[in-house]
């Protein structure tokens, strides 16, 4: 089927989506500048077939991944085979961009349909969270939850008027929203800035909860895009490479940027900050860079993946090196408060007690770690600043 691909009431090209919700053709394109960015590579051919891949590759990459649980049982109840193709009955609307498709010859503006300024349906999302949700008849696809992506159960919701995102746990434990408390909680009081945190229980089951950082007028784009914009060398360094494509798109403080993110990393020890969850924001009217975007995802961290006899080694990480002991030493400055330092293990261990599924013995080992972490960060830095 064939739609407009829109940012916001911008109309950018005209494409021909599949059953599966792939992106087959770009059967013409009116206007580049306000493309998604790292879909038009440099030098390359708007109508290419490495365009056409590109484009392809941003729309699945806003989507519902294969991964998250109960994925199969939505699909069959919207009579779907893809989330691509779910995504696609919800016209690709997301609360991360303004980006949507507009199928042919239909009359729908973007002050119609946006989820930032217009009601959505909570449905699906909810669904994830129920169990046998054979009992919900008919699920509502007029909501952002279409295109979420990520392996853990999320879901949007609107709070006093705001636009907020709760999301799961996993396992046995549902560590990660408390992980996204710690986090927060640290960033606070070491002066790092982040998406505030906070858990809640529902149904006794604890979700994170932030509020959203996107509005109407700016889109976030992540790190994956933005190195998109410049081809890599083949014996350029990932982390050289992303801070060339940065400068080039005028992006300001990415440095420091990249320092907070290594150094929150490395304290609480994410195993997970691939080049999807940190990125920069952009302004949708101007198409210029604002900055880099608060720190938020730290789910997958305090070694919640791990059994008790690892806690405390050395993690295999993302996205620059293979463990944080190496990643620390890509960071240029540091920008934190050093003072809040000593509050990180015990911010630590009082949050993590809040979390009935873990034991306190586990608790104690991870909040210990955490203040070694608290140590050797500190006597790195003073080594620094000795240099």
């Amino acid at each position: 089927m064939k739609y407009i691909l829109m940012n916001k009431h911008i109309e950018l090209a005209k494409i021909d989506i599949s059953d599966l919700g792939r992106i087959d053709t770009i059967e013409d394109i009116y206007n580049t500048e306000a493309f998604p960015v790292g879909v038009i590579v440099q030098n390359n051919d708007p109508f290419s077939k490495i365009t056409r891949d590109y484009l392809d590759k941003w729309w699945h990459s806003r989507i519902i991944p294969a991964s998250r649980d109960g994925l199969d049982y939505i699909l069959a109840i919207n009579n779907v085979e893809t989330s691509s193709a779910l995504s696609v009955k919800s016209l690709g609307l997301s609360l991360s961009d303004q980006y949507w498709i507009k199928p042919i010859k239909s009359d729908l503006s973007w002050n119609d349909v946006n989820f930032f300024t217009n009601e959505f349906s909570t449905d699906l999302g909810a669904s994830f969270f129920i169990k046998g949700a054979s009992s919900i008849p008919d699920i509502s696809l007029r909501t952002p939850d279409a295109s979420s992506n990520g392996w853990l159960k999320k879901k949007w919701t609107i709070i006093n008027g705001k636009r907020y995102l709760a999301k799961a746990g996993s396992g046995t434990t549902f560590q990660e929203p408390y992980n996204e408390t710690v986090a927060s909680k640290i960033m606070d009081v070491i002066e790092l800035p982040h998406v505030k945190y906070s858990v809640v229980m529902e149904k006794n089951r604890p979700l994170s909860l932030c509020e959203n950082f996107i509005t109407p007028d700016t889109e976030f784009v992540p790190a994956a895009f933005v190195s998109n914009v410049l081809p890599k060398e083949n014996n350029e360094k990932y982390f050289s490479h992303l801070l060339k494509c940065a400068n080039y798109l005028n992006i300001p403080q990415t440095q420091e940027y990249i320092d907070n993110l290594l150094t929150i990393d490395f304290l609480i020890e994410n195993t997970d900050r691939h080049y999807g969850n940190f990125g920069f924001i952009r302004d949708v009217n101007t198409l210029k860079f604002i900055g880099p975007a608060p720190i938020f995802d730290n789910g997958t961290s305090l070694w919640s993946q791990v059994p008790g006899f690892e806690i405390g080694h050395w993690q295999l990480c993302k996205p620059f090196m293979e463990t944080q002991q190496k990643q620390i030493a890509l960071v240029k400055n540091f920008h934190l408060k050093i003072a809040g330092l000593e509050q990180c293990e015990e911010i630590t261990r009082q949050t993590l007690l809040q979390n009935p599924f873990i034991s306190k013995e586990r608790i104690d080992k991870i909040a210990n770690c955490v203040g070694n972490r608290v140590r050797v960060l500190t006597n790195h830095i003073k080594v620094n600043l000795q240099t």
